[in-house]
């Protein structure tokens, strides 16, 4: 059974407003959480067979689904009510849910979220707070949720391009985060405003979370949101960026063009097992990162399923992307200069 009813409502209302977060113990009961992992297993093992791979491989390239995804419908289906009379008891106003996502980190995507504030990340559509509830026991090694308490205070900054190849963290808020150790069945509430993030999964077990986001009612946010500042190939370019230069590459190489993208990454696989290339790259983790983009790719169209860490593009970004970029360079400024 869910403890939330027995807790001091207040106590946790007033340190949610004054430190940005709080923590609810077992917001939903141990059973519920262990029920759910089980059923988010079970719709990502469907979701594998769908695009035909390996459950390791999905997961190396997917670490998150937002609404709407057969895996996040599968949720909702059990907890949302559960979720949102808990989110109306802290708020102590009528909440309606903004977006729901499933995230899982685990032996095959490891990789640390970089400290950010949410509401930076949707200046068109804000919402008011988020529900982090763990569906394992977390410990320091199963990358914890850090927040930095009272940083919903300041200034808003624009969204952290944490995607991009030069991305540097900011290594002052390390030193005022605080890590949530939690149960399964905890949740922590947090502000959209408040800076947080995650670091590595260094137990390699797989860590699932729910995240909702919800406003309530008449929640309006008047002050002006930082536009967003997409950085050389990010989290707002990337797709792009890769679509481009495969695209050019091919032609510039092979003197073949595709359309289709899950074609043009086809082709290029086929391209780089059967011929010499005039520029170095490792052709087994070139090929590698292919396949994972490639499986990211199909998962985003099928299952809203994304890379939570941007670690797939920050791959064929180093293992392909740059030396191709780099040689198809080099070839057209020796073209301008004829």
């Amino acid at each position: 059974m869910s403890e939330f009813h027995t807790i001091n409502h207040q106590g946790i209302t007033q340190k949610f407003h004054e430190e940005g977060y709080a923590v609810v113990k077992r917001v939903i009961s141990r059973k519920t959480a262990v029920d759910l992992r089980q059923i988010i297993e079970l719709k990502i093992d469907s979701c594998a067979q769908q695009l035909g791979c390996l459950k390791e491989d999905y997961l190396t390239s997917v670490s998150r689904w937002v609404d709407p995804s057969p895996v996040t419908a599968a949720v909702s289906r059990v907890v949302l009510e559960i979720l949102r009379q808990a989110a109306h008891k802290l708020i102590k106003r009528p909440v309606h849910l903004k977006k729901m996502n499933v995230i899982c980190k685990n032996a095959h995507c490891t990789g640390a979220v970089p400290y950010h504030q949410d509401i930076s990340y949707s200046p068109q559509d804000p919402y008011e707070f988020s529900m982090w509830v763990a569906l394992n026991d977390i410990t320091e090694d199963s990358s914890p949720l850090e927040v930095i308490p009272e940083s919903h205070l300041l200034p808003l900054q624009p969204a952290v391009d944490f995607w991009s190849p030069h991305y540097e963290p900011n290594v002052s808020l390390k030193l005022r985060a605080k890590k949530l150790i939690l149960e399964a069945g905890d949740a922590v509430f947090f502000d959209s405003r408040l800076w947080h993030g995650s670091g590595i999964n260094k137990d390699l077990l797989s860590r699932y979370a729910l995240a909702a986001r919800w406003s309530s009612e008449d929640w309006k946010f008047n002050q002006p949101i930082p536009a967003i500042q997409p950085n050389f190939f990010g989290l707002w370019t990337s797709g792009k960026m890769t679509e481009d230069l495969l695209a050019e590459g091919l032609s510039v190489l092979f003197k073949r063009s595709e359309t289709d993208f899950i074609k043009l990454l086809d082709v290029w696989m086929q391209c780089l097992q059967e011929n010499s290339l005039p520029f170095w790259v490792d052709i087994i983790r070139a090929l590698a990162s292919f396949k994972d983009l490639k499986i990211l790719h199909l998962a985003h169209i099928h299952h809203n399923g994304g890379d939570a860490v941007g670690t797939v593009y920050r791959n064929i970004w180093e293992m392909f992307l740059s030396p191709l970029k780099d040689y198809v360079s080099a070839i057209e400024m020796e073209r301008n200069l004829q």
